[in-house]
Formats: C-alpha cells, sequence, structure tokens
C-alpha cells in the first residue's frame, strides 16, 4: 500500500521545509505554505537559486495568531505580526501575484544575512507563490533509485528534503508516481489530479540544510532518464476535491 510518509510546507520560499502531521489540501494548495516569499531590489522573485544559504533560514507561520516567525543560523529570531506596507506586483512563474511588503526589522537582518537587498513579502491571498502547480508528489523509492544510479551505498541516499516534496510517500515502486499522469489521486480525504512531470533546476544539487552545492544531481537524473527539455523528477498535480491529509494516509490512483 502506498502512504503519505511525509508533508511539506515553506512557510517563507526557499527557506527550510516545515514537516506538518496534517493539513486541509484547498483548492490553491496547503494555505501556509509558501505564504511569504522574497523580492530583490528590482522587485523580481529571489529565491535559493540565487541565494542557496536561505536554506539555513527556518520559518514559522501561525495564521490563527498572525505571527511569523523566522531564525537565524546563529540562533537569534525575529518573529511578530507583519506590519504591512502598500500592494506590490511580482511574477512568479509567470503569474502576477499582488503582495505586501513587511516593515520593520524583517528586511535589513534578511538583507544583511543575504548579502544583497532582499525584501520580505507576504501576499495577499494564500495558494499564489507556488511554482508550476501547488502540489508535489515524490515517492522515497524513486529518491533510493538516483541515489543508486548515482553509486551511493543504502546508508548514503540522497535526503529527500533536497526536493522539496509537499507530499513525500512510501509503500510504491521507484516513479511510480509517473504512471499517474492526467489521472485523479486519492490521498487522504482529498482528491488530487496529476497533471506534469515536476522539472527540476539546480536547487536540487544544494545540500538541503546549508544551500551550498554539493552533487549534480539533476545531471545524474539525465544521465539514466535523459529528456531533451529538462530533468523530470516527481510530478506535480492540483488539488480537485479539498479534503484533510495526514501523514499515514494511503494513496491510491483512481
Amino acid at each position: 500500500m502506498i502512504t503519505v510518509a511525509e508533508i511539506n510546507i515553506a512557510p517563507v520560499k526557499s527557506m527550510a521545509l516545515a514537516a506538518r502531521d496534517a493539513v486541509n489540501l484547498e483548492l490553491g494548495g496547503i494555505p501556509d505554505d509558501r505564504r511569504f516569499y522574497l523580492v530583490n531590489e528590482r522587485g523580481r522573485l529571489l529565491t535559493r537559486r540565487q541565494v542557496g544559504k536561505l536554506a539555513q533560514l527556518t520559518a514559522a507561520w501561525d495564521a490563527a495568531a498572525e505571527r511569523l516567525s523566522i531564525r537565524f543560523p546563529d540562533g537569534t529570531t525575529l518573529a511578530g505580526a507583519p506590519e504591512l506596507a502598500g500592494p506590490v506586483w511580482t511574477i512568479v512563474w509567470g503569474r502576477r501575484v499582488r503582495g505586501r511588503a513587511l516593515a520593520g526589522d524583517w528586511t535589513p537582518a534578511i538583507s544583511e544575512f543575504c548579502g544583497q537587498p532582499a525584501m520580505l513579502m507576504m501576499s495577499d491571498l494564500p495558494g499564489q507563490v507556488f511554482d508550476e502547480f501547488p502540489v508535489s508528489i515524490l515517492s522515497r523509492a524513486s529518491v533510493e533509485h538516483l541515489s543508486a544510479e548515482m553509486g551511493m551505498a543504502d546508508d548514503e541516499c540522497l535526503s529527500t528534503d533536497r526536493f522539496r516534496p509537499t507530499l513525500l510517500l512510501d509503500g510504491g515502486a521507484a516513479h511510480q508516481e509517473d504512471g499517474w499522469m492526467n489521472r485523479q489521486v486519492a490521498v487522504g480525504d482529498a482528491i488530487v489530479r496529476v497533471l506534469a512531470p515536476d522539472p527540476r533546476c539546480a536547487i536540487i544539487n544544494q545540500q538541503p540544510t546549508t544551500g551550498e552545492t554539493d552533487a549534480d544531481v539533476v545531471k545524474s537524473i539525465l544521465d539514466y532518464r535523459p529528456n531533451p527539455l529538462a530533468a523530470y523528477f516527481g510530478v506535480y498535480g492540483i488539488v480537485e476535491r479539498p479534503g484533510m491529509v495526514r501523514v499515514g494516509d494511503a494513496v491510491q490512483a483512481v
């Protein structure tokens, strides 16, 4: 039986993943996922593609209490209720997303950490700052197979966090998720439709807790899964029926 092994979100896009035991999977994905994001001095989206060390920052967002916290590697933490400035439009994967900059110490502290201007933004609505689609799905078996292709022993397997899946699955065969293309998949109480393979970028070459490049994982995927368009690994989907999803829930194509 295939089951949900992990549920992951990133309260601030490109910062460390935060695990959840259960979430309400809504039409726009998980509401707290990537509610915040960074832009540079030109108003363009800033991610780990430009600043790998963003992986070292740990964010938490309590929507009910309207409280955000960000912990830095030296142990210092910024926390409080976001005070928002006027609206700003940002292009996110070809979509225009309206958000507002956080006033106060957030932007100066993150800019100093990044070594360049980095303005912290909050999207006006949840579920807007995903990449191509709001849900990414990957099986642990696929990661283990890739690790073996890279010559790694079982105890040297790549960390699944490197691939930042919304839903990490256990119990299936390697790349079984590829076979769900254009199909509905029941995940807990929700229904997800798998729509596209996940094209991987250089972020997966980075060690997931430091953001430092430590392997050419993109090349390794292409070596055994050659494709002229991209290094596809895992799949993307949309939510067709909202519902609760919990770690341990069964996953089945329908």
